[in-house]
């Protein structure tokens, strides 16, 4: 019986051949309609190497004129018209190694298609790609089977790179020093690093596929639990203190931040344990308890004890990328600003070189230009550059990647006071136009004096800035200066109640963050205090998140307005311009 028998009907001479040739009797419409269904072309050719049958795909493979498809062409001349059109490569998948004479390429094509089995791969522009299965038949008929691949290439390629981004990432996990875990859409682990395995005592094939519950107390788990369903579900950043027993010691209140990476309907939830939290709070979903503000010892955000006084520089001109990667610094503890281009950045690195304000870490955005990597490398300051994409998923790890290699934080030197005052038994005078950096002096800072029956004169120009953070000190210092403001930056609340009575300002920026007593108090007490003349000194409070309860707790120590970081010049200006109208005069007319 023939391989190939007859189709009634059907009745193809092959050039060469006197009679019908009963073997080559094929039904070519159901030819047609196989290579159709498999999405392929398919050519059959006889023992003598003459073409049987080519279904109409065939061109799209090979696009040569249809006269070299008709039946009872020869093999030899389809594949030497293949290679005087350039598509040697196409054809033999031979693209990686060096080129043979025309009658070298159609000896090994002719013998490739004589073997019983033989198969490839190619691409000729390394985007389309191809698969040739050729097939010879006992007797003498073969075949080959184009079909297109590329989209499966596509998959093993993007396979591929998912297995390495996947090894990547846990590479990373296991380098961080701290605990961390990460939960899908149905808050079960799907990965744990080793410093998180190691605390809780848990090999990580144990860890993975299970729950939280399995590591802690049902009342932690509940609410460590709902956290990270809270975080899912809206996709803002918390975080939350719990009691966690570590590494077989007794509990202690850690910190443990929540963030949500991935993309819609792939979301997971990172959490990251903290060192233990001490006095620090934390920024709870809604339903967690909260710290009272009123208490003023709380701090904002999340601190890790690692990161606590080392500060980073951010550098970008995308609003959205400053102010989503600001808040993740500020959450994380670090004292931060932002620069947006690479003259802004050259004077913030001036200015903080000449008040010796080392900085940590520059995160860069790969949009800027490159003089903004060389300025940064000039003074040796450590950066690592992010697009706007990643820093969800990735800059809260980079940071503490990277941070936790570095030396460990300073301890604090005396208080800073920044002034554009000569001396302070001068009057308050105008910075001139020419004066480039504010002129600092470092000193201890005395306990405040008894507050005098009568205070001195109202500075009508005089801006008082109640500011720890040394970086954003700089910050104040150029706005206000660029502003044509004479100020006076402190360090803490008790400098701000006590230059507040000395200087009489015509306003204060008070943050809410300082050190000793905190803003709220600092504010307190200057409105318990008598005041004489034209009335009470505005206080402008500064906050690092606009949380409702601080608001409330800034107009309740009796501030007059809020400003939120980060800073910018039309913000101060236009808060200081509705609460001092004459020191904005002044001020345009210096």
């Amino acid at each position: 019986m023939s391989e190939f028998p007859p189709v009634p009907g059907l009745d193809m001479r092959v050039e060469g051949h006197d009679s019908p040739s009963t073997d080559a009797s094929l039904d070519a419409a159901l030819l047609d309609a196989v290579s159709e269904a498999f999405s392929a072309a398919l050519i059959v050719y006889d023992r003598h190497d003459h073409l049987i049958f080519a279904s109409r795909s065939a061109r799209q493979f090979m696009p040569l004129p249809s006269t070299f498809f008709t039946p009872g062409t020869r093999l030899r001349d389809i594949l030497g018209a293949a290679y005087d059109a350039g598509l040697s490569h196409a054809v033999s998948g031979q693209s990686g190694s060096a080129p043979l004479s025309r009658e070298e390429w159609l000896t090994c094509q002719i013998a490739a298609h004589w073997k019983e089995r033989s198969e490839l791969q190619s691409s000729d522009d390394g985007k389309r790609w191809t698969r040739f299965s050729k097939r010879r038949l006992s007797s003498g008929f073969g075949f080959c089977v184009m079909s297109d691949i590329t989209e499966q290439k596509r998959r093993e390629e993007q396979w591929r790179a998912d297995i390495e981004r996947v090894q990547l990432t846990e590479e990373i996990l296991d380098n961080l020093a701290h605990p961390v875990f990460v939960q899908d859409r149905n808050l079960q682990l799907v990965a744990v690093n080793k410093v998180f395995c190691s605390a809780v005592s848990v090999g990580a094939e144990n860890a993975l596929g299970g729950s939280i519950a399995n590591f802690f107390e049902p009342e932690v788990a509940t609410r460590l639990s709902a956290a990270s369903r809270h975080v899912l579900e809206t996709g803002v950043t918390s975080s939350l203190t719990v009691p966690l027993q570590l590494d077989g010691g007794p509990p202690n209140p850690i910190l443990v931040h929540f963030q949500r990476v991935g993309t819609p309907g792939r979301y997971l939830v990172v959490a990251s344990l903290g060192e233990m939290a001490g006095t620090a709070g934390s920024v709870p979903y809604p339903g967690e308890p909260a710290n009272s503000p009123a208490d003023g010892d709380r701090d904002h955000g999340v601190i890790d004890g690692r990161l606590t006084g080392r500060k980073a520089l951010l550098v970008t001109g995308d609003r959205e990328f400053e102010a989503r990667a600001l808040e993740i610094l500020q959450l994380l503890g670090l004292d931060s600003c932002c620069v947006r281009d690479d003259q802004e950045l050259d004077a913030f690195l001036s200015v903080a070189r000449s008040v010796a304000v080392v900085v940590d870490l520059a995160i860069v955005d790969v949009d800027l230009d490159m003089r903004c990597l060389e300025l940064l490398q000039a003074v040796d300051v450590d950066y690592l550059t992010l697009q706007y994409s990643d820093i969800s998923g990735d800059l809260a790890f980079s940071v503490l990647d990277r941070m936790t290699a570095l030396r460990a934080a300073p301890v604090p030197a005396d208080d800073w006071e920044i002034t554009t005052e000569d001396t302070p038994s001068l009057p308050v005078r105008e910075p001139p136009p020419e004066a480039r950096l504010p002129e600092i002096r470092s000193r201890k800072v005395a306990a405040p004096p008894a507050v005098p029956a009568s205070r001195s004169p109202l500075s009508p120009s005089m801006v008082l800035v109640a500011e720890d953070n040394e970086i954003n000190q700089i910050v104040f210092s150029q706005i206000l200066e660029g502003l044509g403001y004479a100020y006076r930056i402190c360090a803490d609340g008790e400098s701000a109640v006590r230059l507040w009575s000395e200087l009489n300002p015509a306003i204060i920026l008070m943050d809410v963050t300082l050190p000793g007593i905190n803003g709220f108090e600092a504010a307190r007490r200057i409105r318990q205090m008598p005041t004489e003349g034209a009335g009470q000194t505005p206080i402008i409070g500064v906050l690092t998140q606009a949380f409702d309860r601080d608001r409330e707790a800034c107009f309740a120590c009796g501030m007059d307005e809020v400003i939120l970081k980060p800073l910018s010049p039309d913000l101060i200006d236009q808060a200081i311009r509705r609460l001092v109208p004459d020191i904005a005069r002044h001020a345009s007319t210096a």
